[in-house]
């Protein structure tokens, strides 16, 4: 059965507001522990948060020919995307990332085309052309230097297309929940062994922190925890919902929201400017989400 159009858009709205304010959290994260830490700990806070809910409600593993997928799947979209995203931030800033991260859209619209047989038709070449758009303004792109930085973020988008397609055609009869969670597990296996064999000295510095003043301490682990469990447990939760109910064009372009909902948490929280510009990016943005989900709505009156 197909959500209908209010509960969509209740909870499109509810993803923007969780994921676009996480672009400051993870702005101020990278203040605190390194990329791949933060990162490693978002990612085993809400493994461990959505095995809590899984054991409670039984019927814990999947059916065995999805595993494969399942931790294709988690290892690009859990692990590699999100660490080069978080590392990103650093180099480019949150707002260039957000953008050329949320190019997903595109590359998920042209693969749907060829494995899922869904139409690139012209009410979602506009929805990308307006929100595209939009985002340029909104991130007031400018030339810069880290050249690597920009490729490596769009690569995170592409392997967040190929993840989001995987899970339209190969986890078909899967539970939603279970694959969402085994992602989630191996993703943050992963990123441990990384952590304790690659990259150790991030660990010590995470050591130094925790064991120093208390105010940076837990300002630090109430972020991380946080972190882990509304932007990651939840929001993830969220998304997976959305891709399973939707086409998978409308749902990435759908989500084209989230940066535009980080830069007013910007504005909001870390005393960024506002201006005209601005304003007119979120309006474009957010007019190019609405023509494609009155697309997606009139589908689903279809069926």
């Amino acid at each position: 059965m197909q959500p209908s159009r209010n509960k969509v858009l209740a909870l499109l709205v509810l993803l923007y507001l969780v994921w676009g304010f996480n672009w400051v959290i993870m702005r101020v994260g990278n203040d605190y522990v390194s990329p791949v830490f933060f990162v490693t700990v978002r990612f085993s806070v809400g493994a461990i948060t959505l095995l809590i809910v899984l054991f409670a409600r039984g019927n814990v593993i999947p059916p065995r020919k999805y595993w494969p997928w399942i931790l294709g799947s988690g290892a690009m979209m859990m692990c590699i995307a999100n660490v080069i995203i978080q590392i990103c931030t650093t180099y480019i800033g949150a707002g260039l990332t957000a953008l050329l991260d949320y190019m997903q859209s595109v590359f998920v619209c042209i693969l749907a085309v060829f494995f899922l047989g869904e139409k690139f038709t012209l009410r979602k070449v506009l929805g990308i052309v307006f929100c595209v758009a939009g985002l340029f303004i909104l991130m007031n792109i400018g030339v810069t230097e880290h050249i690597w930085a920009i490729f490596l973020t769009l690569l995170a988008a592409a392997l967040w297309g190929v993840s989001s397609i995987i899970v339209k055609s190969k986890l078909v009869g899967c539970d939603m929940l279970q694959y969402t969670i085994w992602q989630m597990v191996f993703g943050s296996i992963l990123l441990i062994l990384y952590l304790l064999i690659g990259d150790p000295a991030s660990i010590a510095d995470a050591v130094d922190l925790f064991t120093g003043p208390r105010g940076p301490a837990l300002f630090a682990a109430a972020m991380l925890i946080y972190n882990g469990i509304i932007p990651t447990a939840l929001a993830f939760v969220l998304w997976n919902y959305l891709l399973t109910n939707m086409e998978a064009g409308v749902a990435s372009i759908a989500i084209m929201g989230v940066p535009a909902v980080g830069v007013l948490s910007g504005v909001l929280v870390l005393h960024e400017p506002m201006s005209l510009s601005i304003a007119a990016g979120m309006l474009l943005v957010f007019f190019g989400v609405l023509i494609v989900l009155g697309l997606g709505a009139k589908q689903q009156a279809s069926e």
